[in-house]
């Protein structure tokens, strides 16, 4: 019942917070992401991603973007344009924030809320 109500409190923050970007949810990300037609990235702080991080999910955290303009638009320019990059934090309100920007850039961007509904869907994490 726990998890029940944690995984429906997770939801409704996340829908709360994915505003203007698509939203798409873990399972049909991860597909996307095996089929190659997905990059994702993790926004969270690094402290957060020591918890776990999506397999293979690139880190690019929002304060890079904040703090460090030139490495993130680097790092940026490195994402494939002919693939959806799927964004994700906490809770889905920094990956907004984060996906927003590159949507200016001419990415297509959907916001998978939080990395926690990725732990509830059973797919593969890993530690870094």
């Amino acid at each position: 019942m726990k998890k029940l109500l944690l995984l429906f409190i997770i939801t409704i923050f996340t829908n709360a917070f994915a505003g203007d970007l698509g939203k798409i949810d873990p399972l049909s990300a991860n597909k996307l992401f095996t089929e190659k037609k997905a990059i994702i990235v993790d926004v969270r702080e690094l402290r957060e991603q020591k918890r776990g991080m999506v397999k293979s999910a690139l880190s690019v955290p929002l304060s890079t973007m904040k703090n460090n303009k030139d490495e993130w638009e680097k790092i940026v320019k490195t994402f494939p344009k002919d693939k959806t990059v799927v964004v994700y934090c906490g809770i889905g309100a920094r990956a907004e924030i984060v996906g927003l920007e590159l949507a200016k850039k001419g990415y297509k961007v959907l916001n998978m809320g939080g990395f926690d509904s990725w732990l509830h869907a059973g797919l593969p994490t890993e530690k870094k």
